[in-house]
């Protein structure tokens, strides 16, 4: 920042050179014809009477020094006292700078600074279309996505992780908090026996059993889940279920077979209807809708499922900065297609233009009218702070060097008007 103050600082005081330099070139001419039209006043007075164009030469000299005098002295007053001496209404500029301030920023306010004029220029400047045009040239895209990219990653740094993540986890409690878990479990329920789900998976399930029970090695366990199911502990009738429990085993494994072999076995009727009654009640039975409702709040609260959805920020937030770092980041690339998209799309569309362009204008419109009293304000704070002096040499140099052609003017004019009242006087 200090270096690029540094170089406006060296082009302001360059500028200011070369508007010296033309100021003092243009003085000169005017001072230059003020001296000629005295040389030629002194030659003409001098061959008063040889010749009668002398005298009318006297007499265009004479005007023209009048002349050159007293524009001198009305452009000096502009800005300082003429000879130094404070005639009255003379350093106009610096006696009047806290007026000249508060006058251009009024005038600059009332007459320039305005919602309709400001309007009309973006109406005619069709900014939505340029933008859109510039927006389309893949190098502008580019630039932009670039830093849009920057931004991204500058802001993933600044932001606040565990704030992100009691945010991020808060909020996505909050919207696994409204599903339906009861009417979707009872939908898909649905969607499975219409599919024929139940009994495709009941079938591989029925052959694992038939080979379970077939393999005499489990005999054993099943005898003890008997005893454990019917809770047996006198060793007499323990024996006997055990000495029963091959029996029962093989009873269990030609049901399963045939429910397996027989596709219209009874049982495989009563799971389709089961399965279509807790789909029903799971739609529409308040209990089952309220006991599933009260197991989603307990699991939601759960430091587990907490800390699993607070840690999404952190994935987020890994992968995208390692995209933003990688040699050919596709967050970027995004970014640029949508860029240039938005920019055919404005380039396209005169529906999209005209709404922009009316958008800005609207905005403009309330910022002029909201900061336009500032405007002034501004403008004569700003001239406030120059002294007297500096506003004086700053007028000066812009606009003297045209100020130095009313003194070439009124040397050329004031001698023309002097010829004019001699050869009138002398035609008399």
């Amino acid at each position: 920042m200090t270096h690029d103050s540094n170089i406006v600082g060296q082009l302001d005081a360059a500028e200011d050179t070369y508007k010296r330099s033309r100021l003092r070139t243009m003085q000169r001419v005017a001072l230059g014809l003020l001296l000629a039209a005295a040389v030629l006043f002194a030659i003409a007075r001098s061959q008063h009477g040889q010749h009668p164009a002398w005298a009318y030469l006297e007499a265009f000299a004479e005007a023209a020094m009048i002349g050159a005098i007293a524009d001198w002295f009305a452009v000096v007053a502009l800005f300082r006292h003429p000879l130094g001496i404070p005639l009255w209404h003379t350093a106009i500029i610096p006696n009047s700078k806290a007026s000249i301030g508060a006058n251009l920023g009024s005038f600059v306010e009332n007459h320039f600074v305005t919602e309709e004029g400001v309007a009309e220029r973006i109406r005619q400047a069709d900014l939505a279309g340029r933008a859109g045009a510039w927006l389309c040239d893949p190098l502008n895209a580019g630039q932009v996505s670039q830093a849009l990219a920057g931004v991204l990653a500058q802001v993933l740094d600044k932001v606040d992780d565990e704030k992100m993540r009691t945010r991020i986890g808060d909020l996505a409690s909050a919207e696994l908090g409204k599903l339906d878990l009861s009417g979707m479990a009872g939908g898909f329920l649905d969607t499975m026996i219409g599919k024929g789900a139940p009994q495709a998976l009941l079938d591989p399930l029925l052959e694992k059993l038939i080979t379970w029970l077939g393999d005499d090695a489990n005999h054993e366990t099943v005898g003890e889940f008997m005893l454990r199911c019917f809770a047996i502990e006198n060793a007499m009738v323990k024996s006997m279920v055990i000495g029963y429990a091959p029996k029962v085993i093989g009873s269990l494994r030609e049901q399963a077979i045939d429910v397996r072999m027989n596709r219209e076995h009874p049982l495989r009727g009563r799971i389709d209807s089961w399965l279509a009654d807790s789909a029903l009640r799971l739609k529409a039975d308040p209990e089952w809708k309220e006991s599933v409702a009260r197991y989603q709040a307990d699991a939601l609260r759960s430091a587990e499922l907490q800390a699993m959805l607070g840690g999404i920020w952190d994935t987020l937030r890994q992968r995208v900065k390692a995209d933003l770092q990688g040699a050919d980041p596709v967050i970027a690339t995004t970014m640029r297609q949508i860029v240039q998209e938005c920019g055919r799309v404005l380039g396209a569309d005169p529906a999209v233009r005209s709404w922009l362009n009316s958008a800005i204008e609207t905005g403009s419109a309330a910022l002029v009218q909201r900061y336009r009293g500032d405007v002034g304000k501004f403008i004569e704070q700003q001239l406030a702070k120059w002294s007297k002096e500096e506003m004086s040499t700053r007028i000066e140099l812009a606009i003297g060097r045209d100020l130095q052609f009313i003194r070439i003017n009124g040397t050329l004019v004031g001698g023309l008007v002097g010829l004019l009242i001699h050869a009138v006087a002398g035609a008399v």
